[in-house]
């Protein structure tokens, strides 16, 4: 059986591609009907998440390589924009964001 919604509806926005860089850069901009969101790191290169402030090397969120994952969860729910940054240039990352 599927999930009836009878309170608006959820949609999953075709999915996404960013590349991060050795500056920051928004990746997953600010969207005021988002209500959920995954990104995975796709290269084999750490990059390290920011959630509406620049994105600093070493701090923040960090998504391994090779698969490194981030998901929204009710404590880190965000509309704002997703900043990333890595040590090396183009690196690659998937993403796919829900919105209602």
């Amino acid at each position: 059986m599927s999930p009836s919604f009878t309170v608006g509806t959820i949609n999953a926005q075709a999915p996404g591609r960013g590349y991060v860089g050795t500056t920051s850069e928004i990746i997953v901009p600010e969207t005021i009907d988002r209500v959920g969101l995954t990104v995975v790191n796709t290269s084999t290169q750490t990059i390290y998440l920011g959630i509406n402030n620049t994105a600093t090397l070493s701090a923040g969120i960090v998504l391994t390589g090779s698969g490194g994952a981030w998901s929204m969860d009710e404590y880190s729910f965000t509309n704002q924009a997703i900043t990333a940054i890595a040590h090396a240039a183009t690196i690659t990352v998937a993403f796919q964001q829900f919105i209602r």
